[in-house]
């Protein structure tokens, strides 16, 4: 089982066909949680104002009512409960067009933003909307281990069993492992279409054989073939300083709808914060920061694939307030896209412009991509 990629690719580069900020008026507004169109053809995301969902960091909400050519001012803003709390919410679409915000309050030891480096503890709470965002009621939460950091991706895949799959994490937030519960990279998982959902399952065996190293896999993104297989791909971050390209992702497969896998493979592609669609063409999308881009350290970049093995890179999108690309490295940690057509995906993204107010200076970004 291999996976290579082309930067020479013979496809044509992608085409960007409208480019404009979603969000530049929150100060260090950045990491889109998710990316959804509702049943009255809205497309919502979500992001925060800290990176790494820093103590003191809220979240924001946003709505655009013509497919991304503007959007509006936050329409819900949700604050931490204390000056030790950062949050992060993303945003999923279940099948019957129902919407479900995970809330992760994540606890901090202080309020200093250091604190990201120091021991975390979250906790998941369960939102949905039946009206097009205009509302949200709690269902509870996703079970996680005590004084652990767990962490979802704003992404949902649909099995062939019909089983509902949410990319997921978990650390412990303290040296000791509680019993009975898992720890890695895998998904929760919904048997009964998102009103209830399972523990965490993991996929990444950690280290992947004895003799290996623990490489500590996190996020995550699945494709979802048509002859039933799965394919995980998840980040790892055990290379540090001079090395950090050769941090890949892996990539392992299941046969039995994530029941068993198997054993991670290094890739090709340095990738961070990945996320997958299947186009209604049938080829499938990659959006996630590369650590080794051409342009830029983590710029967010695009990939497709015929077979959700094989990937060719395909370019990055416009970065509409610095001349199309980054600035610097304040990218690529967090994005998302939804399609919009055969062959078309509208992406949501964070950058950073040095002619904003804040720490970051950096804004939420956004743009159609023609592939």
């Amino acid at each position: 089982m291999s996976v290579s990629v082309w930067s020479d690719s013979p496809e044509q580069p992608l085409k960007v066909l409208r480019y404009g900020p979603v969000n530049d008026q929150i100060v260090d507004g950045l990491t889109p949680g998710g990316l959804v169109q509702t049943k009255s053809g809205d497309l919502i995301t979500t992001f925060v104002d800290r990176g790494d969902a820093a103590a003191g960091s809220k979240s924001y909400l946003v709505r655009s009512q013509d497919q991304g050519k503007t959007w509006g001012r936050p329409f819900r803003i949700i604050e931490p409960a204390s000056p030790r709390e950062g949050l992060h919410t993303p945003i999923v679409q279940l099948p019957d067009g129902t919407l479900m915000l995970m809330i992760n309050r994540i606890s901090h030891v202080d309020s200093r933003r250091e604190s990201v480096f120091n021991i975390r503890e979250s906790r998941i709470e369960l939102q949905i909307s039946q009206d097009n965002g205009t509302s949200f009621q709690s269902i509870g939460f996703f079970t996680t281990p005590p004084q652990s950091l767990t962490a979802a991706m704003g992404a949902l895949y649909q099995l062939q069993n019909g089983d509902l799959i949410i990319p997921v994490y978990c650390t412990p937030g303290s040296p000791r492992k509680h019993p009975g519960y898992q720890y890695g990279s895998g998904f929760f998982r919904s048997v009964d279409g998102g009103k209830h959902w399972g523990p965490l399952e993991v996929v990444f065996a950690d280290p992947p054989t004895k003799d290996e190293v623990k490489q500590g896999f996190n996020e995550g993104a699945f494709v979802v073939r048509e002859d039933g297989t799965l394919i995980a791909y998840a980040r790892v971050d055990v290379h540090q300083g001079d090395e950090y390209k050769m941090n890949y992702l892996w990539m392992c497969q299941s046969q039995d709808q994530g029941i068993t896998w198997t054993k991670p493979v290094e890739t090709q592609i340095a990738g961070i914060y990945p996320s997958i669609k299947k186009l209604p063409s049938g080829q499938f999308v990659m959006l996630c920061g590369l650590r080794d881009s051409r342009v830029c350290r983590r710029t967010t970049s695009l990939f497709t694939s015929k077979d959700g093995i094989n990937w060719k890179y395909r370019g990055h999108p416009y970065y509409s307030r610095t001349n199309g690309i980054p600035h610097n490295p304040a990218t690529g940690g967090g994005q998302a896209m939804i399609s919009m057509g055969d062959d078309t995906v509208y992406v949501v993204f964070y950058a950073c412009d040095p002619k904003l107010p804040g720490y970051h200076k950096t804004y939420v970004d956004g743009g159609l991509l023609k592939l």
